[in-house]
């Protein structure tokens, strides 16, 4: 890993602390923040190792972050979960920092945490 990829998984991890620290909160609007910033962890951790590999991708789109990246025959092992709700985390791109109607468990936020802290974990 180069010194910049390095840095990049620091703000991943930023990403990560700042929704733990605030996903369980009652207040919907910092909810929705823990969301968003799950969101950008996802988004980056798929960044990062497809960058690892030598692919530079851009946008938020996690589908189609996934799809260049099989596209690429990158060996990147994504989740089976984020794999499976890549949709419903792509909205929260947007959604969560716009529309304060939006709804987010706390346990979507948790599962998707949790995943994507040990998929980073082995980078």
């Amino acid at each position: 890993m180069t010194k910049e990829q390095k840095l990049y998984k620091t703000l991943i991890l930023a990403d990560i602390k700042l929704a733990r620290d605030n996903y369980e909160s009652d207040d919907k609007a910092v909810r929705l923040q823990a969301a968003y910033h799950t969101q950008q962890a996802i988004e980056k951790t798929i960044k990062l190792k497809a960058g690892i590999c030598g692919l530079n991708l851009w946008g938020h789109d996690i589908d189609v972050l996934i799809k260049k990246c099989d596209d690429a025959g990158l060996k990147i092992d994504i989740p089976a979960t984020i794999r499976e709700k890549a949709d419903m985390y792509t909205h929260w791109e947007s959604e969560c920092r716009y529309y304060p109607i939006k709804v987010v468990r706390k346990d979507s936020i948790k599962k998707a945490l949790d995943t994507v802290q040990v998929w980073l974990n082995k980078t």
